[in-house]
């Protein structure tokens, strides 16, 4: 009888009988490997000291902190927003109002220049009338000239005012000034990684967030863990040098070498499996094949990448760097057969056996005298003596083996702990 605490101790598994195709199915080995979306290294958009506020190895969330970062251009940037921003003042409406001061002057400087050009019409009349006008004439064609270039440069002022204070559609929106306060605030938001709208939040001071934040709050863009090169906490760093890097441990994809002669039975997106080396876990991966773009003409080999399809549950054991096998079901396959793993079969003097849990009594197991047909090496066809859905014993099938004589008679028996013992009590 083997209760949980005899499974537990021995180490049995179970696998369970499946229809699949054995036959037709190629296994390359390969290793998983980190996809570029997978790893983000965090770098600082300032020149600064960072104090890190996580360990290398800690799995981190999205929105968690990482690190603080004291930077002088980061105050720079505040005192261009608060000039902007002028006491509280929209920017937009100041330019409006410098536009209107600037139209006045440039009103001024055009009435001036009227009153002089009519002032020197009547002393021209006057000097052909009467003589003795040469010096006023002189002084209002001097007037006149400075009066000129004076109201074109008011004028140019009126214009670049103008561009400042509303856009090319009339709104004040679109104005350079606008523009301008919208650009420091995306500025603040790429090195923050808050959005402008958050930035632009009040308290109850009135005094908005990227003016009360001394110094930037780095969070993780997506979850993930830290890798085990982390920057000092306290350390002075130029902009843009990396302080640490997130992976996620399941953007993985698995490369495996394949066989050119090969190539006329694979395409892109067949169905294939991720398989353990082990050959004890016969969990499987589904995945989907792509096939490299370049062969390698010396080994006569092409690369071929194996991603897990959206939503596949990957095992723990799956990591950058494990490796593994892939299975592939190649076009032209024969039909699905009933198969177990190769390492839930064992010999028995001539024979080779399997051990299946009873489907009314699970504590029990009947040995089988195993009638097995082709093997692709990790599994084996089973010609009778199971169905769909059946479980046998993988993992402590020796131990199995040794409480059976030849011919399924009982010769021993297990305790609760464990323990084989010849004969019966």
């Amino acid at each position: 009888m083997l209760t949980d605490l005899v499974q537990t101790n021995l180490g049995i598994t179970w696998a369970t009988a499946e229809y699949r195709v054995v036959q037709g199915v190629l296994r390359m080995p390969g290793r998983f490997e980190a996809e570029p979306s997978a790893r983000r290294p965090y770098q600082t958009p300032l020149a600064g000291r960072v104090e890190v506020l996580v360990r290398p190895y800690q799995r981190v969330g999205a929105g968690d902190p990482l690190y603080r970062l004291e930077a002088e251009e980061w105050h720079t940037l505040q005192r261009a927003l608060a000039a902007g921003r002028l006491a509280g003042e929209g920017t937009a409406s100041i330019a409006q109002r410098q536009l209107a001061a600037g139209q006045l002057h440039a009103g001024a400087v055009a009435g001036a220049l009227q009153a002089w050009t009519e002032r020197a019409a009547t002393v021209s009349r006057l000097h052909r009338e009467v003589g003795g006008k040469s010096a006023e004439i002189t002084e209002a064609a001097t007037r006149i000239a400075d009066l000129s270039v004076q109201s074109a440069a008011a004028q140019q002022q009126v214009l670049t005012l103008e561009r400042e204070a509303v856009g090319p559609d009339g709104q004040a929106a679109t104005g350079l000034a606008a523009v301008r306060q919208r650009q420091l605030l995306a500025r603040a938001a790429a090195i923050t990684g808050m959005t402008s709208a958050a930035l632009e939040q009040q308290d109850e001071a009135g005094v908005p967030v990227w003016m009360a934040l001394e110094a930037p709050l780095i969070r993780a863009v997506a979850a993930g863990v830290v890798e085990g090169e982390v920057l000092a906490s306290g350390a002075w760093i130029d902009a843009h040098q990396t302080v640490l890097t997130v992976t996620d441990p399941s953007g993985v994809r698995l490369r495996a070498a394949g066989l050119q002669a090969d190539l006329p039975r694979l395409r892109d997106g067949l169905v294939a499996r991720i398989v353990a080396a082990d050959p004890a876990v016969v969990q499987a991966i589904a995945a989907t094949l792509v096939i490299g773009p370049i062969a390698d003409a010396i080994d006569r080999s092409v690369v071929l990448i194996a991603r897990p399809i959206d939503g596949a549950l990957l095992p723990a054991w799956v990591r950058p760097g494990v490796t593994a096998n892939l299975e592939v079901v190649i076009s032209g396959s024969p039909v699905e057969e009933l198969a177990i793993p190769v390492a839930a079969t064992i010999r028995d003097g001539l024979q080779t056996v399997f051990f299946r849990r009873e489907t009314q009594r699970p504590e029990q197991v009947k040995k089988v005298e195993a009638d097995l047909g082709t093997s692709d090496g990790r599994w084996i066809v089973v010609q009778s003596g199971l169905k769909e859905g059946d479980q046998v014993v993988l993992g402590g099938i020796y131990p199995l083996k040794l409480s059976q004589q030849d011919g399924g008679a009982q010769a021993g028996h297990f305790h609760a702990d464990g323990t084989f013992h010849d004969g019966n009590h």
